[in-house]
């Protein structure tokens, strides 16, 4: 292993001759003896030394303190300083230039060599630890999310370059500033800066986990990026009431399912298409159920995921009638049970077409079950209360009320009137209760009309 090389900053002559003398008999190779901090500044660029020892009181305007500070901060050379002063005030003013060492003088032999060897080997674990951190960095800027640290305040502590390309910046630039001042040279036009806010001080405040599922940055050049982010609280020792966040940019997948959707929609259009052709009656049916079930369900707030599979199971929940001749279906008169048996088949027909049909939520079930009742009186399966699932139990009234309100072939309409009264008198019995009492308050605040 090759010696490593000492310089020694000293004024006085004797002292600095000395040291070098029991440097040079533990094996350390000393160039030079400077008394002068500026031209200890000049040597060590030019030389750069494994280590410096620093008198703290030198000759020249730059005393110890300022030349060690200069020469750590530029080239990270480890330095131990060397003084006959130990008063608090020196002491204090050294250990800003962040030493590796002091000796008193005068010094033992032994006591020197003991502080080199400790002052190298602190000096490697910095230097491993910097090299750590540098690749650490590296491959969280290499990361295609944005990944950030933000303080209570919003302020950024700590971005990667996938964020700074987002803000047009860089991520230097945005350290210690709001998402509010980034904003103003940044490609996002439209942002909701108090949601983000609310959020943060949730997770900071809160100490807990947020997972916000997809949120939409509108761009200057009129494009939209969806973003998954996750939010966590971090506990520093040094910066209370961080957090660390990591987004992950869904838009490829949002564009996806956008189209997935379309071609859901147009798959369904394409069934009652074929459902008209055949029965225009029935595809009216199910577009006016349709419209009644979306209101019911906004009323009830469910949420739009559950609102699209409603949609879509209601607007074909008579599908199945398909493999019911036409005749059957638009006949005048009174139904012989065995036609009624043949209607009855319709709901199980529908699930068979339908279960074909890749479709995000249980849309095969949802018609198979939408002439069931919570009694267990309707059919196929006779299933009661909690066996049935909600979406079906919505169909069923407004199935229900569409019919009575509307023309049929075997008879006129019977009316609005008629139809609020079936399902108030069945409430809790054949319909459920929250269901039926969400549309009564539809009709009260005049909320729905099939003619809309």
């Amino acid at each position: 292993m090759a010696a490593k090389t000492i310089i020694i900053v000293e004024d006085e002559k004797i002292i600095a001759e000395d040291i070098k003398s029991t440097l040079v008999r533990f094996k350390y190779k000393v160039p030079h003896i400077i008394s002068n901090g500026e031209v200890a500044i000049r040597e060590a660029r030019q030389h750069k030394p494994d280590l410096i020892l620093m008198d703290i009181m030198i000759e020249g305007e730059i005393n110890g303190i300022e030349a060690a500070k200069r020469i750590y901060h530029d080239l990270g050379i480890p330095i131990i300083f060397l003084t006959a002063y130990a008063d608090e005030k020196i002491l204090k003013q050294a250990a800003e230039s962040s030493p590796f060492g002091y000796l008193i003088k005068p010094f033992e032999d032994r006591e020197l060599h003991a502080t080199i060897e400790m002052a190298f080997y602190k000096s490697d674990m910095e230097q491993k630890l910097k090299r750590n951190r540098n690749f650490l960095l590296k491959v969280i800027d290499t990361v295609p999310s944005n990944i950030f640290v933000k303080d209570k305040n919003g302020r950024y502590l700590m971005v990667n370059t996938s964020i700074a390309k987002l803000y047009n910046t860089t991520p230097k630039e945005m350290i210690g500033k709001t998402d509010r001042e980034l904003l103003l040279n940044s490609k996002i036009t439209d942002i909701d800066l108090e949601k983000i806010a609310k959020e943060d001080l949730e997770v900071i405040k809160g100490k807990k986990k947020v997972l916000i599922p997809e949120e939409s940055y509108s761009l200057d050049d009129g494009k939209k990026i969806w973003f998954q982010t996750t939010k966590v609280p971090l506990d520093s020792p040094d910066i209370p009431d961080v957090l660390l966040g990591v987004s992950n940019d869904i838009t490829p997948l949002k564009n996806s399912f956008t189209r997935l959707q379309e071609l859901m929609e147009e798959t369904v259009n394409g069934l009652i298409l074929a459902v008209e052709k055949r029965d225009p009656y029935t595809a009216g049916h199910q577009r006016r159920v349709s419209m009644l079930t979306n209101a019911i369900g906004v009323k009830m707030n469910l949420d739009q995921f559950q609102l699209d599979g409603l949609r879509i199971a209601s607007i074909v929940h008579d599908i199945g009638k398909l493999y019911v001749p036409s005749e059957i279906l638009s006949k005048p008169g009174r139904l012989t049970e065995a036609e009624f048996a043949l209607i009855k088949t319709h709901p199980q027909a529908g699930f068979e077409i339908l279960s074909s049909i890749n479709f995000p939520w249980p849309v095969a079930k949802i018609v198979l079950q939408h002439h069931e009742r919570l009694d267990g009186s309707g059919y196929p399966n006779g299933l009661k209360k909690r066996e049935i699932i909600l979406e079906a139990q919505i169909i069923a009234v407004a199935d229900v009320i569409e019919a009575m309100a509307s023309h049929r072939p075997y008879r006129p309409a019977l009316g609005m009137d008629k139809a609020i009264e079936e399902v108030e008198s069945h409430k809790g019995v054949l319909y459920n209760k929250v269901i039926v009492d969400t549309f009564l308050d539809l009709i009260k605040n005049n909320e729905f009309s099939f003619t809309n």
